[in-house]
Parts: C-alpha cells; structure tokens; sequence
C-alpha cells in the first residue's frame, strides 16, 4: 500500500511555537508513509517528485494557507496532467481558510490520528472536490488585490494572529479620521476593467477584487454564494467604498459582510478572466503576496483536486 506522504512547514507561525510538531506527527503515522519537512520550495519540488515516484495515496499537509498553496503549486508541477494524490489539511496555519471551508476541524495530530486510523482500517474516504485557480504560475483558491492586499501586507508586517487581524480592522477604522498617511495605505480606488471568459467586459472604480473557488472568507463569513450553482468555476467580486460612508462599509467589508449590504460593484461566475488597472499593484493568492509583472493580471481555472473531509 503506497501510504501517506506528509509535508510539514516548521515556519508556519503555529508550527514554530510548537517545533516538536513534526516529531509527534512522525510518530503518529509510524509505518503508514513518510513525512518530509520543507523549508523551500527547492525543497518542495523534490519531496513532490520522491512522493510521485512512490505513488503515495494521500498528500497531507502541515502548515496555513499559503502553505497549501505553495504545495500544491509545485506537486501540479510535477504530476503534470497526472491526478494529484487525494488531499488531507492538517491545519498548523493562522487563519486556515482552506481548511475551514472544508469543515475540518482539530489539531493537526487530532487530524492526522483520525486519518491514519481510517487508512489502517481500510476504510473509504470522503472527499470533497474542490477547483484551483491559476495566477501566474501559482495554484490556489482565493485571489485578492487593493485593499485585500494592502490589509494583509499590513497585518503581516505586525506578526499577529486572527485576534491580531480584527484588532488591525479596528485600528484602520479609527485612522478614517486621526491617521489619514495609515488609512490612505490601505483603503484606496482605482478604475478596474474587468474582462470574463465569453462576457462584456466590465469597468468600474473598486476598493478590491476578489476572486475565489471557496464560498467562505478568512473570518468565516459566506461571501461567494454564487457557487453552489457553479461548482466548475470561480466567482470574482469588485468591491466599492464610498468614504463618506466608510464609518459602516469598511468594517462590513473587511469582516466579509459586504454582500449582504449591496458593498459590491461587479460580480460574476466565470472560468477566465483578464483584471486590468493602473499602476501596477500588490494581490495575494491564498494569504501570500505577490507583485503584478503589469496592469493586467490574469486568473484560469486550475485543476480539480480531491480533498479529504475527516
């Protein structure tokens, strides 16, 4: 039986107070497969081609969003248009969106022991399949520029936690009026022109777009309901802010709310689409931080991975 093949990231933030992590996880799947602790993406790129070459059943991973990410990127690298591995999240991360979208619940050892017990015992997993998203070379779920980016460049800058996130909503609500160089950092328009797969393109000032296979934010909160009805693609949203009401639409926007009070500007379901706006800017794909090669950035569905739901 081909087994188990673990990543660990021991610099995720949870998994450095913890260090000893890798070691219980080790220990917990005994003789059921292998575990492999990464610290680049050299790194990744190997343990990718060793787990293909085993022909591991199961590809669990240790580590937050981005780390998800820059796992998956590199094993859809190297599996080519070979299935990946069915997929189990640990956790070990911040936030874990992925992970709560999944409604996986527990300590990554919590995870890991159920999953192990389920493999021994031969029993069928469930999964859950669920689209990536393509930007540039990277794979993940949930695509996020302006304001999205700027909040979380900011937030990392500080080293927080999710506490540490609506306390930073707080701090943003409270320089509206007395840190205007802050707030200005942060909350910005720009005109976007937006151009779907086989649709009109769409123009328009935004605060953000954000484009997602996942119906949930990071703060929990059910944003992207348009998917339940189109499960092959990607809904994106544009978001506006007027700042004479920004005492009430930045708080609703940034705790995921927005929709329910009509904050959006754009949306749509879409397999492809072109984001066009000037100059070029900062996105985040799954919680990390890239910079736009130009004015326009591109988003192409991924493929389609299976994800074990414990």
């Amino acid at each position: 039986m081909p087994g188990i093949g673990i990543v660990t990231n021991p610099n995720s933030k949870l998994n450095k107070r913890n260090p000893e992590r890798h070691k219980i996880l080790g220990y917990i799947l005994g003789q059921r497969g292998q575990l492999a602790v990464t610290n680049s993406i050299a790194e990744l790129e190997s343990v990718a081609a060793e787990f293909k070459a085993r022909e591991v059943e199961i590809l669990a991973i240790n580590g937050g969003d981005g780390t998800i990410s820059r796992t998956l990127t590199a094993f859809i690298r190297c599996y080519g248009d070979q299935p990946l591995p069915k997929v189990a999240i640990l956790g070990g991360g911040t936030i874990n969106v992925l992970r709560t979208n999944l409604g996986i619940h527990g300590t990554p050892e919590d995870v890991l022991f159920r999953l192990v017990e389920q493999h021994s015992a031969g029993v069928e997993f469930e999964v859950r399949r669920t689209r990536t998203i393509e930007v540039d070379g990277t794979y993940g779920f949930m695509f996020g520029d302006g304001i999205v980016a700027n909040f979380l460049e900011l937030f990392y800058r500080n080293k927080t936690n999710a506490v540490g996130s609506i306390l930073l909503m707080f701090r943003l609500y409270w320089a509206a009026w007395f840190n205007r160089d802050l707030f200005q950092s942060v909350v910005n328009q720009q005109d976007y022109k937006l151009s779907p797969q086989n649709g009109r393109p769409l123009h328009g000032p935004a605060a953000a777009v954000m484009c997602s296979t996942l119906a949930r934010m990071p703060l929990g909160a059910r944003v992207f309901t348009l998917l339940e009805k189109n499960p092959d693609k990607m809904e994106c949203i544009s978001f506006q802010l007027d700042e004479s009401k920004i005492l009430w639409q930045l708080p609703v926007m940034l705790a995921g709310t927005a929709l329910r009070l009509n904050l959006w500007q754009q949306r749509i379901c879409t397999g492809e689409i072109a984001i066009q706006a000037n100059p070029q800017r900062r996105y985040t794909v799954d919680g990390e931080l890239f910079q736009a090669r130009n004015d326009t950035i591109k988003i192409t569905m991924g493929p389609q991975l299976d994800f074990v739901t414990l």
